[in-house]
């Protein structure tokens, strides 16, 4: 017992006086560990299985300098929209600037679950009004083209109804909700672009 005692004492006194790889600073261990498999994949640095994905997940979203980018606020460019501030740049992408803009700005009064400016697609999360507690609904976008035509914007409206604890889609068609919807973001579309040739 008393053997193991003092092997135990002087195993710990070696070790710290033994300054070990990189002057024993953890710090500079880590970071060149870091070189060497990369950030997230060190196996120096303990990660749950979430945390890795979101370390992953941000590596990636990072530009060429390694920092990523402040998150799109898609109120502050709708609020810069109707202040005649900033006009925004959608970097490479494949559907009409104006028809996608004029979409943000007729949904901004919901909450958005799904924004991809790339696939020209925007969902709403579930919209529930106060009178009725017992149907939801959502609405669902997608810019189609290039040009400002009006073939060129979906829209769909899916809707449930609340049977004790459980929603049920209701199936029913809103062909003449969604065609409104539809007129409303042409409307907006081209007054955007009547401002832009202004401009």
């Amino acid at each position: 017992m008393v053997r193991s005692l003092l092997v135990l004492i002087l195993v710990f006194s070696f070790q710290s006086c033994s300054k070990g790889l990189f002057d024993g600073d953890l710090d500079k261990n880590l970071k060149a560990m870091d070189k060497m498999h990369g950030y997230c994949n060190n196996p120096y640095r303990t990660f749950s299985k979430e945390e890795k994905k979101i370390c992953e997940d941000k590596e990636r979203a990072a530009g060429p300098d390694g920092e990523i980018g402040e998150p799109l606020n898609i109120t502050k460019m709708i609020e810069d929209f109707r202040s005649g501030g900033s006009k925004n740049v959608y970097q490479g992408m494949s559907i009409n600037e104006n028809l996608w803009e004029a979409s943000l700005i007729l949904l901004d009064q919901y909450p958005l679950d799904i924004v991809d400016s790339q696939g020209g697609f925007i969902s709403t999360a579930w919209i529930i009004e106060k009178g009725n507690l017992n149907q939801r609904c959502l609405i669902k976008v997608n810019v189609t083209s290039k040009e400002l035509i009006s073939t060129g914007v979906k829209v769909k409206l899916l809707c449930e109804e609340k049977d004790g604890d459980t929603w049920y889609q209701d199936n029913i068609a809103y062909d003449d909700e969604e065609q409104v919807l539809i007129l409303k973001i042409l409307d907006i579309a081209d007054e955007l672009s009547v401002t832009e040739k202004l401009s």
